[in-house]
């Protein structure tokens, strides 16, 4: 990517330059991919990283946890626990292993209703309706949202959210990439599109208390991005998960959460 030495290196630009990151022939990612595909627990490994405060433990005796060392995706925490280190490295993971049609796709949607009804008049993506419908389409899968192939079930919620604001950027033509903050617990899913951000933070329910704070620290990642909305996705494993929904300002920034139920076992698995 050429940028003028005259011209300030904006957003705008980073955006072209991650997309052009992800789909050009590089060679380190090529190479990362060839080795990846031969086993599937790398994905598991880094979405458990980013998906539980617990986290997991760096050691280098395991082979999995050596091998996505020795990549340069992942190293030691000061907690001696696995921090992911190159965002992008884990974005090209997450699309190596997403199925490329997962069969929902044409579920997306309730009648007469597609992605560019999600686009304001200014061109700006109106995303509390489109995650709203994201909410509901979860709902309407029910214990099918077990049958999607390739995909553990425990991360079933946020591989769909992925897919789905992934096709929903390609169609409107952004650039969505991942951040993960401070290398574990927590992935941010960030839009840029029509020269505005839009932050989507997802986690897998582990207590109130862990809930509360991570609305603070998105709050805390939102001023320092210079963004006043942001967006929390809660995926709920729990038998008698609590759905909620809830608009609040922490510290002036609107933050809008998310807790959506995700089923774990077929009917007549559950007792």
């Amino acid at each position: 990517m050429n940028v003028p030495k005259t011209e300030t290196i904006a957003m705008t630009h980073f955006s072209k330059a991650y997309a052009e990151i992800l789909e050009e022939n590089n060679t380190n990612l090529t190479h990362l991919v060839t080795n990846i595909r031969r086993d599937p627990r790398f994905k598991n490994i880094l979405m458990e990283i980013v998906s539980y405060e617990r986290g997991v433990r760096f050691n280098l005796r395991q082979e999995i946890i050596s091998e996505l060392a020795t990549y340069g995706v992942i190293a030691r925490g000061a907690d001696d626990r696995c921090e992911i280190i190159n965002p992008i490295y884990h974005h090209r993971i997450l699309q190596t292993f997403r199925p490329i049609v997962n069969g929902l796709e044409k579920e997306y949607f309730p009648e007469d209703t597609d992605f560019p009804d999600y686009i304001t008049p200014t061109e700006q993506i109106n995303m509390e309706p489109l995650l709203d419908n994201f909410r509901d389409f979860i709902a309407r899968l029910e214990f099918r949202i077990l049958q999607i192939p390739e995909t553990p079930k425990e991360f079933v919620g946020q591989d769909l959210l992925y897919a789905y604001l992934d096709q929903f950027v390609s169609l409107i033509r952004g650039v969505m990439y991942l951040e993960v903050q401070t290398g574990r617990s927590r992935m941010d899913l960030v839009i840029f599109h029509n020269g505005q951000k839009y932050v989507v933070e997802t986690k897998i329910w582990e207590g109130q208390r862990r809930y509360e704070a991570a609305k603070k620290q998105l709050a805390v990642y939102l001023k320092l991005e210079g963004v006043n909305e942001g967006y929390y996705i809660v995926f709920d494993h729990r038998a008698e998960p609590e759905p909620r929904v809830e608009t609040e300002t922490i510290d002036g920034l609107t933050i809008r959460s998310y807790v959506i139920p995700v089923v774990q076992e077929a009917p007549s698995q559950q007792i």
